[in-house]
């Protein structure tokens, strides 16, 4: 089984998704879903952490991410030896060529 890792901008990512979601749109339920959300689509990446598909881009990246959709956002991670590596969290509809790197 793989552990799960956060790195800080990941967390941050989370931390504003959700605080958005609560304070702006007055929506404390829809935010606590989306966690929820997330953390039942995360941790199955313990146990499968190869089951998502390989993020392709126009350019060449440093990194080989795989990325997992889950409701309107991906999560972008890279697999090591036995540790799943959560990157960031980003909205679907974002500029993502712009963002992963």
């Amino acid at each position: 089984m793989y552990k799960i890792k956060y790195l800080p901008i990941a967390k941050k990512d989370l931390l504003e998704i959700t605080r958005y979601i609560k304070d702006e749109l007055h929506d404390s339920l829809a935010a606590m879903n989306l966690i929820d959300a997330f953390d039942a689509s995360i941790s199955r990446l313990q146990e499968f952490p190869y089951s998502c598909k390989v993020y392709q881009t126009t350019a060449p990246l440093d990194t080989e991410y795989r990325v997992l959709p889950v409701k309107k956002y991906l999560v972008f991670y890279t697999v090591l030896e036995h540790q799943v590596e959560i990157h960031r969290v980003i909205y679907a509809k974002m500029d993502l060529n712009k963002l992963i790197k």
